[in-house]
């Protein structure tokens, strides 16, 4: 009866395993920022090690919202970093599912970026539900 005081658990990000390059060459010591938005923002950062390569843990929250009838919020993830005075986008991701989606976590568990790509959009499968696809934009690139 009052589901709206009920606290739910949302996914807001799969655990992030990603590399960064320039032309091939890992860059090191690069911070990388990783914002979820859910009602609030979450703002983390790390940095690259010796290879390049950088991590998130799996992020969850409680929240009330999905109590909430008419609540109609998105979960916005957003992974970039900074380098050289510009910001370069690694993942960019809406989904109104508080649920793991398989086809996010298997990107975002090999998110291979290098700069001399250029960004694009990104779509591939919601193998949740199949008729609406996911979105992404990134210079990163994963395997067909």
């Amino acid at each position: 009866m009052f589901s709206w005081f009920k606290k739910y658990d949302v996914h807001l990000s799969p655990a992030v395993q990603g590399t960064f390059t320039v032309d091939g060459t890992p860059l090191q010591n690069i911070k990388v920022f990783r914002e979820l938005d859910y009602g609030k923002a979450y703002i983390e950062e790390t940095t690259t090690d010796e290879q390049g390569q950088f991590y998130f843990a799996y992020k969850h929250i409680k929240s009330r919202l999905p109590g909430n009838k008419f609540d109609q919020s998105k979960i916005r993830q957003v992974i970039s970093l900074d380098y050289q005075g510009q910001t370069y986008v690694l993942w960019y991701l809406n989904t109104s599912s508080i649920k793991p989606q398989q086809a996010i976590v298997e990107r975002l568990a090999v998110l291979n970026c290098d700069l001399s790509n250029e960004e694009l959009e990104h779509v591939f499968p919601n193998i949740e539900k199949p008729e609406f696809p996911h979105s992404t934009f990134s210079i990163c690139r994963w395997p067909d």
